[in-house]
């Protein structure tokens, strides 16, 4: 029997369910694609898949459904001996991601994931990057809105120095936040003290960014050159930094190419906003550095996110009415050396990207476009 040419791993879970979708769509404009969904419980996907034939108005009756639990390593093998790509849905990913993608590379199928959790991303490089060259399997992480418009963003303006400021833009109803993006972030920031010791062996060489480093007073409201909006403004605590430092230090070290510094930043619309993401992340901080915090974040997600972090995640109408917009602004130098710039940039640019609700529609895009690239142009792609 012939592989799949896209399998979603994770498919009845909140994100799972609109890649689902979208890949519905996708697949009536490019009838070709071979794909399935998978999960624990097949009259879950069963759900699923009638589920989104209401949405859509698609005939979904012939997509292959496949149970895995990913606590049972074989049927993760067979899982992934059955596809070409798998997208896989199920996080947290320090919890659940590894053995996952250990079965992908004993199946010989590729993989792309959604995480935004930049110590599962590089323990990830660390520990299966020699396996997945030998046996020419791609696994791509962070192929959602954590980090594509990141990484894509520096890698096609590709000027010395890129600051990056990312606006939300909500509808009447508001919006919410699922709490499967909540545990991740609890975990992840648990655990942040076992990043210096990991980058220090996945980043042996050290490497020659620019030394200029715009000033920038991020708690207070600035007007950013170039762009007249005043905003207020803190760095983004997501992946995209470490993303985008992992493709420059590749960049560097294996095509001897100039590296790009990058900074991030969240955009806030008005004061109180900022108060409340500070309280929120002081308490985060404290909290997360015990195993009793760990617990009453986990357990009172609405309380300690201001009633931001839900169970349920957004109503589809909060989607569809949420967009976002990201400027880069990028500084750089007239003249070309090559050596280090030393003095201040001469150049200055804005360049913006914008795009659906980020974390669920934009999400699934994303993801489902790497998937399709990476199964239909492998052989195009620097996979050493």
């Amino acid at each position: 029997m012939s592989r799949l040419d896209l399998l979603i791993f994770g498919a009845t879970g909140y994100t799972g369910k609109y890649v689902v979708e979208e890949l519905a769509r996708k697949s009536q404009l490019q009838q070709n694609i071979k794909w399935g969904i998978a999960g624990r419980s097949i009259s879950k996907l069963k759900q699923v898949l009638d589920e989104i034939t209401k949405i859509t108005g698609i005939n979904l009756n012939s997509i292959e459904t496949i149970a895995a639990d990913i606590n049972n390593v074989e049927s993760l093998t067979k899982m992934c001996q059955k596809t070409d790509v798998l997208i896989n849905c199920v996080g947290p990913y320090r919890l659940y991601g590894y053995p996952v993608i250990q079965a992908c590379l004993n199946a010989k199928a590729n993989y792309v994931d959604i995480s935004g959790e930049p110590q599962f991303l590089e323990t990830v490089q660390l520990r299966y990057n020699d396996e997945a060259e030998k046996q020419g399997v791609a696994i791509v992480g962070s192929c959602g809105f954590d980090s594509i418009i990141a990484d894509m963003g520096v890698e096609t303006i590709h000027i010395s120095y890129i600051e990056s400021f990312l606006s939300l833009k909500f509808g009447r109803t508001g919006y919410a936040v699922n709490f499967g993006t909540w545990e991740s972030a609890v975990h992840g920031l648990s655990h942040a003290h076992e990043l210096k010791p990991l980058r220090k062996e996945l980043f042996p060489q050290k490497v020659p960014y620019s030394k200029y480093k715009k000033e920038r007073s991020t708690i207070f409201s600035t007007t950013f050159d170039g762009i007249k909006d005043k905003v207020w403004c803190l760095p983004f605590p997501g992946s995209d930094k470490s993303v985008v430092h992992r493709t420059q230090y590749f960049n560097h070290t294996k095509r001897n190419k100039n590296p790009i510094r990058y900074q991030p930043y969240f955009e806030l619309s008005s004061f109180f906003s900022l108060i409340k993401l500070i309280i929120v992340s002081i308490l985060f901080k404290i909290l997360t550095s015990c195993q009793f915090g760990i617990q009453l974040l986990l357990k009172f997600p609405n309380l300690f996110s201001f009633g931001v972090i839900t169970h349920e995640g957004p109503t589809r109408e909060q989607c569809e009415e949420a967009s976002f917009k990201t400027r880069f602004v990028t500084y750089g130098w007239k003249q070309s050396l090559n050596e280090v710039h030393t003095t201040k940039p001469d150049i200055e640019s804005v360049h913006e990207f914008t795009g659906p609700d980020p974390g669920y529609i934009g999400t699934s895009k994303m993801v489902l476009a790497c998937a399709l690239t990476l199964h239909e142009e492998k052989d195009q792609l620097p996979l050493k």
